[in-house]
């Protein structure tokens, strides 16, 4: 399922938002700072209406902890680990966020704190596994305190027994080194969440 009409969704929720913060009465101020726009200015489609309506999304159950055996002084390590974690999902996940990976996360940032959204959960009675096919270093700083990762991940959906169905998405990844010398994950943004097993990189 496509991702950009939830977010387009999203986006206007936030922007409604601020606008009523902004003002405190609900009513839309012009960019040059001059009167409201009247009501029939501002034109709500269908879309528009029902993010409005959305229910808000649940935070999922409290972090685990990491799994063991994962060595924080490695960057590449920890990415992988962060990947397989965020993008292994159950049925039980969706609408929600998930923070299972939120062990390998910086503290405060969206993956620690807010975790995973699911917007496609497997069908109940099935699982999603998820594994790192490929990690490609593509930038870090001179200081070499980041670095970005492009990286390949299939996911297996199904239930014991069945015939799995196998995607590809590639996604990047940033990790960040903390002062006591562990990597954790900054951020992570999909390149494209609809790719078929069989077309990634």
């Amino acid at each position: 399922m496509s991702r950009l009409p939830v977010l387009a969704a999203a986006a206007v929720v936030a922007v409604c938002a601020g606008v009523l913060l902004l003002t405190g009465t609900g009513s839309v101020v012009p960019p040059s700072g001059g009167d409201p726009l009247p009501p029939e200015a501002v034109t709500l489609d269908a879309d528009d209406r029902r993010a409005l309506d959305a229910e808000p999304v649940l935070r999922g159950a409290e972090a685990p902890a990491a799994a063991p055996g994962v060595t924080f002084t490695d960057p590449e390590a920890v990415a992988r680990a962060y990947l397989q974690a965020a993008h292994s999902v159950e049925p039980a996940d969706g609408g929600r966020t998930h923070l299972r990976a939120a062990p390998y996360a910086v503290p405060g940032t969206a993956p620690s704190t807010v975790g995973v959204l699911v917007l496609d959960p497997p069908p109940a009675g099935t699982t999603r596994a998820a594994t790192v096919r490929s990690l490609e270093l593509i930038a870090a700083d001179r200081g070499d305190r980041r670095r970005g990762y492009l990286a390949a991940i299939e996911t297996r959906t199904g239930a014991t027994g069945a015939t799995p169905v196998d995607r590809v998405v590639t996604s990047n990844v940033v990790v960040a080194r903390r002062p006591d010398g562990r990597w954790l994950v900054a951020a992570e943004t999909p390149e494209n969440p609809d790719l078929a097993a069989g077309e990634g990189r």
